[in-house]
């Protein structure tokens, strides 16, 4: 069910691109590995999976060639949520960063390989002539690191900011507990979230263990996904 989760939260859709095909690999590799442990795990695993890139657009995100939807969703959707306080110029900061990250489907090609900074792996390429090596800054701090260590760099502000913590907590409670659930347990596992380094299964502990959940039972709406899956499992006996 955390992998239906976060296949919803990380959504990618199959026709984009023709990306049709990395979905399977996208599920098993990116999302289902993670999806109990370390949030920042998670959110690099999906950041360098093709199937991501090429969806929200950064494999034609290029120096002189600015694309910001990755970097918009990224903040908006996947990690702080809207109105946590980044500003047009973070997105506009982000997206210089992630320049030169993107996809190559073809054969490994030598002559790139030689490049200094240059990483393959798989279809993820990170190619340092497409990337914007100027100083930036993002969320308030400079960017120390150069190349494709920026990216991870604004990956971890990200993963550990106090608005993801709240933006993630809301959503998990949202899924488990109701559509307006309480400010005090989303609260809570947001303490919680910050406490373990954003450990979703702890998390998902300080939920699945409160008094509010305990109250809750038979008021929330299944998705058809989780009405599927509870049918199976009760008519095999769990």
């Amino acid at each position: 069910q955390m992998t239906w989760f976060w296949m919803n939260h990380f959504s990618v859709f199959q026709y984009k691109g023709n990306i049709r095909a990395t979905i399977g690999d996208y599920e098993e590799t990116a999302i289902r590995p993670h999806a109990l442990g370390k949030f920042r795990d998670l959110l690099g695993a999906v950041a360098h999976h093709p199937a991501m890139l090429v969806y929200l657009d950064n494999a034609q995100n290029a120096a002189g060639h600015i694309n910001e939807n990755y970097a918009r969703e990224i903040m908006e959707l996947h990690t702080m949520g809207v109105n946590s306080g980044y500003s047009q110029h973070d997105v506009q900061e982000l997206a210089r960063i992630m320049t030169g990250v993107g996809v190559d489907f073809g054969p490994e090609r030598p002559y790139l390989m030689r490049l200094p900074g240059y990483v393959r792996a798989g279809a993820f390429e990170f190619n340092p002539r497409r990337h914007d090596f100027g100083p930036k800054d993002f969320l308030g701090r400079p960017i120390r690191s150069h190349g494709l260590a920026e990216f991870d760099e604004a990956l971890d502000r990200l993963a550990r900011a106090p608005a993801t913590a709240r933006f993630i907590s809301h959503e998990l409670a949202v899924y488990w507990l109701s559509d307006n659930p309480p400010p005090a347990l989303v609260q809570r596992m947001a303490q919680t979230f910050q406490r373990t380094d954003g450990d979703i299964a702890a998390t998902l502990q300080t939920l699945l263990t409160s008094r509010e959940f305990a109250q809750s039972a038979g008021h929330r709406f299944k998705d058809p996904m989780r009405y599927v899956i509870s049918a199976v499992r009760l008519a095999y006996n769990d």
